[in-house]
């Protein structure tokens, strides 16, 4: 079952729904300041209740496969078109949710109008997908890993290698099309403003980089500055206890422009130059690197 559907305050149409997708294990309730963010902005917000994510120790978890996640993303998007007909499907995921949400949308042929990554799982680093690989041949699905995310920030004690593998197999399917975009080639990717620690342990940030070059008019970056946590990885950036309260404010900031810049206007529906969500001092605008 999804969270309540949450609609912008005080009565305002929403031709937008965001679906607001969590991480590996994060605690959904984790994400409630951006369901108060992008409800502000105007959009109407939904969290998908992803298998395994119903409750701490929800038996479900056992069972997690890519194909249940992206099952899970239908049911909900059917849920909320028959509550919100012809609102335009958009998209705020963090780490899995990022990777998730454009392999569901790019399966099912779901048009995303835009979307905000907050360090998006779209490569893994070697090092981190060589080992679930051989966890996954050598392991049973239903096996339980210690989280290496701090105890206020992860639903269950335990990962399932289940949902190791599923985080894998939706890189994989996500690899062609994204292969394709950092060549510049077939259909563009929606407008994207992706989010990320440089220095993040986990993913490739490299890839963010060349999907600038290869569409600066639809992908914006910004980049989070923040020193993590005694405890907390970098990758864990994505909320005013995690990044520290200026680092938070600067990345609310952004996105809130970001939203304006492409929520309206001929020049935000087709993707045009002018839309950075980072100001100059941060981003290079003609290859998105820090200066």
């Amino acid at each position: 079952m999804d969270l309540p559907l949450i609609l912008p305050p005080g009565g305002a149409p929403a031709r937008e729904l965001f679906l607001v997708l969590p991480g590996l294990n994060l605690h959904p309730a984790r994400l409630a300041p951006w369901h108060d963010l992008l409800a502000g902005a105007g959009s109407a917000v939904l969290a998908p209740r992803l298998t395994g994510y119903g409750f701490p120790g929800d038996p479900e978890q056992k069972k997690v496969t890519a194909a249940l996640y992206l099952d899970d993303l239908n049911t909900a998007w059917a849920g909320a078109q028959a509550q919100l007909p012809g609102a335009a499907c958009s998209m705020l995921g963090y780490s899995l949710g990022g990777l998730l949400g454009l392999a569901w949308a790019l399966r099912d042929r779901i048009a995303l109008q835009r979307a905000v990554l907050i360090s998006p799982a779209l490569r893994l680093k070697p090092w981190v997908r060589i080992p679930i690989a051989v966890l996954g041949r050598i392991f049973p699905h239903r096996l339980g890993l210690p989280s290496l995310a701090p105890a206020a920030y992860r639903l269950h004690p335990t990962t399932t290698v289940g949902a190791f593998r599923a985080v894998v197999e939706l890189e994989r399917q996500l690899s062609g099309t994204l292969e394709g975009w950092l060549g510049g080639e077939g259909e563009p990717p929606p407008r994207l403003l992706i989010a990320y620690a440089e220095k993040d342990e986990f993913i490739d940030t490299r890839v963010f980089h060349r999907l600038r070059e290869a569409f600066p008019e639809r992908v914006s970056l910004h980049l989070l500055n923040h020193a993590a946590k005694t405890g907390y990885p970098l990758h864990l950036g994505l909320d005013a206890e995690t990044l520290g309260q200026g680092e938070w404010s600067r990345l609310e900031a952004a996105v809130r422009a970001w939203l304006a810049a492409t929520g309206g206007g001929e020049a935000a529906r087709d993707g045009r130059p002018g839309m950075e969500a980072t100001p100059p001092e941060h981003l290079d605008p003609s290859n998105g690197k820090a200066p």
